[in-house]
């Protein structure tokens, strides 16, 4: 599915054209230097400016949300050191007003409506509901601004706005990790500064299931935990809607002994699905998830990539294209009629091994997570009323950074995912789509830090609250304005330098045939059909041979092009190192963003200083060989001793900063794999989907080639050739390093 939705993504060129174009100028409210992420529908300013100040109060009637005007107070000095005390004649009047906004002819948009009006001691916010409330008070704390003079300004004026969309999704995916309860809560936070409504939230085994305990991950949120985040959820108008992975991507599960009979023709990737137990384990974690998230109208039962629908031998169709699409609508037609018996809309990724034409058997209500580009899936789907949400990927499969901007890296042409957001929905619209609502995905495929999706998550966003405007260069300073506050500097730069070093990073390992895993069961082709895979490596350097010190340059030889690259990109990383610190002592707000980026940045630092250290370490070794044809054994030790420390400086310096990392990391997540209560986390491979290597903080894919190299063991290989030739030559060793990576 993932693949596909990219897929998708490509082909959102020119999008929206025979519509609505998107606006290429500055906005009024930019022009005027404010800034308001999602843009709104509708702003008439006037010439001057309100100033706000402390003696300013806040009037909420009785009988409303009073969490609102707390929410405003709180952030008001959260965010620009306002202290809103009432002592003055200046009023922020906060209200319900049903019918104020009358924007459309769909009661859910137009419940999120608000009017702003902004004028000299009196601001008036007023909601169509207590959703459009909350939203007008989310927009003005952006718009405050401190002029020259210092003051807290607004422009006068009126802002009328509305969503586009209903539902605005931001995708959290705990395949690798588990993040602790107050970054849950910071992250809904500032969803909510953006507009979002929806969480779809990738449970996978941190939860503790309590009809089935053995699946929940040791320490996994309890239901306790979780009523309490969705209470917390709701306050800021937001649904934490369960997204369960079943039958498929189950190993979770089905890596478990007293669930392995439930396996699909022997592989855990996926459940049986004419197993009527398999199907009763499944309810019973949508039961679970339900009581876990009281008051939530959705529930995403994924569907995600189910290859092998009916080929367990338990099923009595033949297996072939038509029985897989049937008995994927079995299980989607029953999963729906058993959550609209419990109060919950069904979300699913509706997708292969459905056929076109079976789509006609589906509910009129199923909500399928992505728009298709196939012209005979969206007219099924309008023939039978089913709504889509606008799929966007913020992630795919970049490592340690996504490609949110268009780098030109290489001579790469992408667009960059930003402007992919930003076409979504005009291009599903263009295509005849009825989209209900955006999906911002998140995937934890490779161990991304969620700090780097939020810049995605605050754009997929903008672009379903107002799809036609603004430009995305628009989009992104108020993006950085708001989460970053106004003296966000070389934000952007920062962005597009780690970027580069991410794609780097990605091009400097060689792909290879593993060595450490075997073939998996299949792909979406068919059984045994793409089961290769591969290890990202790089060969450490030559080793002077036995007896002698002849040396055969492998590493310098085999990377040339990469390292005189690194070259290059050290003076980039430097950049990025200095203007992360400048950064982290300027910024008003998210200063944890930048401590993440600085992790990264480091380990691009450091995977670009060990293809220049091993490089000058072989240098080392081949001179020592000379050395040695030229009689000069003490000149030869002299230039082996050198190569050895290069390596264990290296490693040491390596060591240092994977254990910053991931005391950077674990500030927001916990321990990867952790043992609670003395129950320790059972580890196996998905039989499929390779995505669950056993590493550290997520950082499996970043990790493994570097330990792939043995660098440890290649050291101590070389210090024994170094007091060997050192003994047979009478030469002192002096100054060997001998220090080593730690566990």
């Amino acid at each position: 599915m993932r693949k596909f939705c990219f897929v998708f993504l490509l082909a959102a060129a020119g999008l929206f054209s025979t519509i609505v174009p998107a606006k290429a100028f500055l906005t009024e409210l930019r022009s005027r230097g404010y800034s308001l992420i999602p843009a709104p529908q509708k702003v008439e300013l006037e010439p001057g400016e309100v100033v706000v100040d402390n003696s300013w109060g806040v009037d909420l009637p009785a009988g409303q949300d009073q969490f609102i005007g707390g929410w405003l107070i709180d952030w008001a000095k959260e965010l620009h050191r306002l202290e809103l005390q009432g002592t003055g004649k200046g009023r922020i009047v906060l209200r319900v007003v049903p019918g104020t906004v009358k924007a459309t002819e769909d009661p859910a948009l137009n419940d999120q409506g608000y009017s702003l009006e902004i004028a000299p001691a009196r601001i008036t916010i007023t909601g169509n509901a207590a959703a459009g409330l909350f939203y007008g008070v989310q927009s003005l704390l952006q718009l405050l601004k401190r002029n020259a003079a210092g003051e807290l300004t607004l422009p006068e004026g009126k802002i009328t706005d509305w969503p586009d969309l209903q539902l605005r999704f931001a995708h959290w995916d705990t395949k690798h990790h588990q993040l602790r309860p107050e970054a849950l809560r910071r992250l809904l936070d500032w969803l909510a500064f953006f507009k979002v409504n929806c969480i779809g939230f990738e449970m996978e085994d941190k939860y503790e299931y309590p009809s089935h305990p053995v699946i929940g991950a040791p320490g996994a949120y309890t239901k306790h935990e979780m009523q309490d985040l969705t209470r917390y959820a709701m306050q800021r108008q937001i649904q934490l809607v369960p997204v369960i992975q079943a039958p498929a991507h189950f190993s979770y599960v089905l890596k478990h002994e007293e669930f392995a009979h439930l396996r699909a023709d022997g592989n855990n990737y996926q459940a049986c699905m004419c197993d009527e137990e398999a199907i009763q384990l499944i309810f019973d974690m949508y039961r679970d998830m339900i009581e876990a998230t009281p008051g939530v109208k959705y529930f995403h039962v994924s569907t995600d990539e189910v290859y092998y629908a009916g080929i367990c031998s338990k099923c009595k169709r033949p297996y072939n294209e038509e029985n897989r699409s049937q008995a994927w609508v079995d299980f989607a037609v029953r999963a729906h009629d058993w959550l609209a018996e419990r109060g919950r809309r069904m979300l699913a990724w509706v997708e292969y091994p459905l056929l076109p034409k079976d789509i006609l058997k589906l509910p009129p209500d199923l909500i399928n997570g992505v728009m298709s580009t196939d012209r005979e899936f969206l007219d099924n789907e309008k023939k039978v009323g089913i709504r889509q949400l606008a799929y966007s990927s913020t992630q795919g499969a970049e490592l340690l950074f996504p490609n949110h901007f268009p780098t030109g890296y290489r001579g790469r042409e992408d667009r960059g995912r930003l402007e992919e957001h930003a076409q979504t929905v005009r291009r599903g619209l263009e295509l005849g789509g009825n989209p209900i609502g955006s999906f911002a995905a998140a995937w934890d495929d490779s161990g991304l830090h969620e700090e780097c999706f939020w810049i995605g998550w605050a754009t997929v966003t903008q672009y379903a609250w107002t799809c036609r405007t603004p430009a995305v260069e628009q989009s992104v300073a108020d993006f950085m304005d708001v989460f970053y506050g106004p003296d966000n500097g070389e934000m952007l730069e920062i962005y597009r330098l780690l970027e580069n070093g991410a794609r780097f990073f990605e091009d400097g390992w060689e792909n290879v045939v593993s060595k450490e895993r075997g073939p998996g069961y299949g792909n979406s082709n068919g059984k045994g059909i793409g089961t290769t895979r591969t290890d990202e490596i790089m060969l450490p350097p030559a080793q002077p041979a036995a007896g002698k010190l002849a040396v055969e340059p492998v590493f310098g030889t085999r990377y040339r092009e990469n390292i005189e690259r690194a070259r290059e990109m050290r003076r980039d990383n430097d950049r990025l190192l200095g203007l992360l610190n400048r950064e982290i002592a300027h910024i008003d707000r998210n200063r944890y963003s930048l401590e993440v980026f600085l992790s990264i940045a480091r380990l691009e630092g450091y995977f670009i200083e060990t293809l220049l250290e091993l490089d000058r370490a072989e240098k080392s070794l081949v001179r020592a060989a000379q050395a040695d044809s030229a009689g000069d054994p003490a000149t030869a030790v002299a230039h082996l001793t050198e190569a050895n420390n290069r390596v264990a400086e290296l490693l040491t310096g390596g060591d240092g900063m994977w254990k910053e990392l991931v005391k950077t990391w674990e500030k927001s997540r916990y321990p990867k794999n952790r043992t609670v209560n003395g129950r320790q986390f059972l580890h196996v491979l998905d039989d499929v989907k390779d995505h669950f290597a056993d590493r550290r903080v997520g950082l499996d894919y970043m990790i493994a080639p570097f330990e792939r190299m043995h660098l440890p063991e290649w050291r101590k290989k070389l210090e024994q050739c170094i007091n060997g030739y050192a003994a047979a030559h009478n030469v002192p060793v002096q100054g060997l390093k001998q220090e080593r990576l730690e566990d």
